[in-house]
């Protein structure tokens, strides 16, 4: 299966459980060509039916790993599809009404009346003028116009002018709505662009906030806190086991799970500068005892203000973090890190840092690790892949690695396992 039958299946399932729809937006290319997300209206009324019938998308390579509702009545699906070595993923965001920060702006009802078959057949989108009004509205309010949106926004204009123009004065009246007409007569982009934020203030000014979306956008921002859909991973293994490249890999594929993506090294903190290249991690002395002490407790307090200051910030936000190392390698390489505190403490301290949601221990063969990068005896490339071998035992949501292959195989079984967990989550909060 790939993409394009992906969606068919989605519109299939819609369909299927007589579900009324229309897709909006730039769908030209579609089914062949689909672009990061598929925006798709349906009656409010059916809202909950969708919620069930999204999980019948499911079987054993296809996944749901993620909902994001982003507006009171606005969910952002992603699905994943695993097929002989090869990911592809959809991104459904339904919404119903459509709102924008608080406000409603168009009914479904209203946007789903007239709705039309495709051009290119099996499947709906919105009337001409419909389409119009809701791309225009779209990139005004965000205040973010390319000319190819712009062409857009004209294309459906010329379809039927007259029509066009009668929705466009549910929103804006006198010198805003001929500057809309102007721009779309004269083909004049810079017109359009050039106007945004007085034409946002004319959908404002006309469509205020009620007293009871007000309190349900409150309540949505409650729950993002309360439920937040980022994700936390840490990556360790011995220098040369693969972590950078096998994460750049990762990072291509797994990106659309995710808002944003965010790396740190070691410590949940910014990093600044150039990264200093180690080349003898073993080159200084441990600290005595009461300096290794003072260092853990530091490392501890960082980890803590890190966590509250950066990562669960950007945990609300669908963050995928990323830890290249933790604070666990001092377990494995003291010597590193030049702690010259007995194991048990650092073990004690281990218990109050927070822990990612998911462990990630890259391992391959010595000589290998060797070859790529010596910055150790073999002996100790040794001693380090068996204790983190052995770390790994202790850890819950945890899988090891073989890097000693083709990168895009070590993503894909990466991702594979990423996307049962984000799954798990995910089934747990939202099936219905």
């Amino acid at each position: 299966m790939n993409k394009e039958e992906l969606f068919k299946k989605f519109i299939k399932v819609i369909d299927e459980n007589n579900i009324s729809y229309a897709l909006v937006g730039r769908t030209e290319g579609y089914p062949a060509n689909i672009g990061s997300d598929i925006d798709i209206v349906i009656p409010r009324s059916k809202i909950d039916s969708f919620k069930h019938v999204i999980w019948q998308m499911e079987d054993d390579r296809t996944k749901i790993v993620q909902m994001l509702q982003h507006e009171i009545v606005a969910f952002y699906y992603v699905l994943f599809h695993f097929d002989n070595g090869n990911i592809f993923s959809v991104q459904p965001d339904v919404c119903t009404d459509y709102y924008r920060k608080g406000r409603k702006l168009l009914s479904a009802d209203y946007l789903l009346e007239g709705r039309i078959e495709a051009e290119q057949g099996d499947f709906y989108v919105l009337a001409p003028e419909k389409e119009f009004l809701y791309y225009l509205l779209k990139k005004v309010d965000k205040r973010s116009l390319s000319e190819e949106q712009y062409e857009h926004i004209r294309k459906f204009y010329l379809k039927n002018k007259d029509k066009a123009i009668l929705e466009a004065k549910k929103f804006w009246k006198g010198e805003k709505l001929l500057l809309i007409q102007k721009s779309m007569d004269e083909n004049d982009f810079l017109l359009l662009h050039n106007n945004l934020e007085k034409l946002q203030q004319g959908i404002h000014s006309s469509h205020s906030r009620k007293v009871s979306d007000t309190l349900r956008n409150i309540a949505l921002k409650l729950k993002r806190i309360l439920n937040p859909t980022g994700y936390v991973i840490t990556v360790l293994g011995p220098d040369g086991s693969g972590k950078t490249t096998v994460m750049e890999q990762f990072k291509k594929d797994i990106k659309p799970a995710f808002r944003r993506l965010q790396q740190f090294h070691l410590f949940p903190k910014p990093h600044k500068g150039v990264s200093k290249v180690v080349e003898d991690p073993h080159a200084k002395k441990k600290r005595n005892f009461i300096l290794s002490l003072l260092k853990l407790f530091y490392f501890l307090w960082i980890y803590i203000w890190g966590h509250l200051k950066y990562v669960l910030p950007m945990k609300i936000k669908s963050t995928l973090t990323i830890f290249d190392r933790y604070y666990d390698d001092i377990l494995v390489d003291p010597i590193r890190y030049r702690n010259g505190t007995p194991e048990w403490i650092v073990k004690l301290v281990r218990y109050l840092v927070p822990e990612p949601e998911l462990w990630i221990i890259l391992d391959c063969p010595t000589e290998v690790i060797q070859a790529r990068k010596a910055e150790v005896t073999p002996e100790e490339t040794e001693r380090q892949r068996q204790a983190y071998l052995s770390l790994a035992k202790t850890k819950d949501n945890c899988i090891v690695l073989n890097t000693n292959r083709n990168v895009k195989e070590i993503s894909y079984e990466l991702c594979q396992f990423m996307c049962k967990s984000l799954n798990i989550r995910a089934a747990k909060r939202y099936k219905q």
